[in-house]
């Protein structure tokens, strides 16, 4: 658990030194970056726009309370 909380960390710092975060695509699941300041993601992969709401960070504060932790 200790080797996840310090991935959350780490994503923490991308987005508050960047101003860019990490992502999961609402329809297709890939891994997206983008702008912390967008209000709509652009999916490389699957080509559709989403709101961010849409689109999960890949890692957040709680993560670690996954059954899959």
């Amino acid at each position: 658990m200790k080797k996840i909380l310090k991935q959350v960390e780490l994503q923490n710092a991308i987005i508050q030194l960047a101003k860019i975060n990490i992502v999961t695509c609402g329809n297709c699941g890939s891994v997206v970056l983008h702008k912390t300041k967008d209000t709509e993601i652009d999916c490389p992969y699957c080509d559709r726009i989403m709101d961010v709401c849409d689109c999960p960070d890949y890692l957040y504060n709680g993560i670690e309370n996954n059954q899959v932790y």
